[in-house]
């Protein structure tokens, strides 16, 4: 560890040993979508020691960001979210490798994911979802998805749990992704959050205005929820990379209801 390093680390051993430092320092992690929660992952993650990263966006920040993302400012509005993140990152640590990707498909997922140890899903375009959780369980990658609800929640997908694409019961599963209309792709946004019903209460929080605005491709999004769950996509990593734990594997959710300091369920 270099001076800098070892000074920005510090207040973190005795929570974590030496050698535990070490390996985040060492990982690479893949964070598809550097927004709401990939902002907020991302600068988590960095803050904790960890030095390398992959992202990938290929959105600017406009004013409807800045009421949950964590770089959207007055001054970074119509600026790429890759570049902005990257430039943040680097205030917090210099020596941070960043490879950055405007976009994801077929043809470069290999690349991206080469030497990741971790990916992060932070995205909710189904195409990309699909490419992204088929590779990263083909290389053995674990996965960690959540969403920005008003509940916590995160789940982690390996090559020995039920896909992401069985776990939604998407009807993609086994097809080529180039016979796949962009149309129903589309469609399956809406399908695949509708699937979120089945977190007992969260439906309380989804009047007729909200759904509408689902329906319209805005999605209603509050900077308490989106950070909460953030950080506790942040903590899936650290388990999964430093053997803490119990890995919240899929097809569950861990859940979190904070306003009744609660522990949801699910249907399975």
């Amino acid at each position: 560890m270099n001076s800098y390093y070892e000074k920005i680390i510090e207040r973190n051993i005795g929570l974590l040993t030496d050698e535990q430092q070490r390996t985040l320092q060492k990982l690479c992690i893949a964070v598809f979508g550097v927004g709401g929660l990939g902002g907020v992952i991302t600068e988590v993650l960095a803050r904790s020691g960890i030095e390398s990263f992959k992202i990938v966006d290929c959105d600017k920040f406009d004013t409807s960001n800045i009421n949950r993302q964590i770089y959207a400012f007055t001054d970074t509005l119509d600026k790429n979210k890759i570049d902005v993140t990257e430039t943040f990152l680097k205030k917090i640590n210099p020596q941070i490798k960043i490879e950055k990707y405007m976009d994801v498909n077929e043809d470069n997922i290999k690349d991206i994911l080469k030497e990741v140890n971790i990916a992060v899903l932070a995205l909710d375009s189904i195409k990309p979802i699909v490419i992204i959780s088929r590779v990263c369980s083909q290389s053995d990658i674990p996965l960690i998805e959540g969403w920005a609800l008003p509940f916590g929640n995160v789940r982690v997908f390996t090559k020995n749990t039920p896909s992401l694409e069985e776990v939604y019961n998407l009807p993609t599963k086994g097809r080529n992704i180039s016979s796949i209309p962009e149309e129903e792709f589309k469609q399956l946004k809406n399908y695949m959050l509708s699937t979120l019903k089945k977190i007992k209460g969260i439906e309380k929080f989804y009047g007729a205005i909200a759904v509408q605005r689902i329906m319209e491709g805005k999605i209603p999004s509050f900077a308490p929820m989106v950070w909460l769950n953030a950080v506790l996509m942040s903590i899936e990593v650290m388990k999964i990379a430093l053997g803490w734990g119990k890995i919240s594997l899929s097809p569950n959710f861990s859940l979190y209801d904070p306003f009744n300091n609660s522990i949801p369920t699910q249907e399975v």
